[in-house]
């Protein structure tokens, strides 16, 4: 007699699960509510990674003191620069993607348009 109510009680749970879940869906649309698009969900922001002033701080801080230290990729010719510019780096996040060449190209087309 247990297997038999086991078995009902099983059947009658199987049931009611899409009814559940059509709710719980419905409840969605009628409240506007949707999951978040990729991009949203893994950061939790939009907008732009780095924004132009903070591009400016970057090249200010970490492409002059490369080029007055002799950085290249991960070698300074002084030792306190490859820690001092890594720590930077890892701080300013996506601007590092742009690179320091982007903003000297920008620097000497506005020096020659002088």
């Amino acid at each position: 007699m247990s297997l038999a109510k086991s078995a009902v009680v099983f059947a009658f749970l199987l049931a009611a699960t899409p009814a559940l879940t059509s709710a719980r869906s419905h409840l969605r649309q009628q409240h506007g509510l949707s999951q978040p698009g990729t991009a949203t969900a893994m950061a939790g922001l939009e907008g732009e990674a780095c924004p132009p002033d903070e591009f400016k701080r970057y090249h200010e801080i970490v492409c002059k003191i490369e080029k007055a230290c002799g950085c290249a990729d991960t070698v300074c010719e002084l030792d306190w620069c490859s820690t001092y510019v890594h720590e930077w780096k890892k701080d300013f996040g996506a601007c590092l993607l742009k690179g320091c060449d982007k903003k000297e190209k920008e620097d000497d087309a506005d020096d020659e348009g002088k």
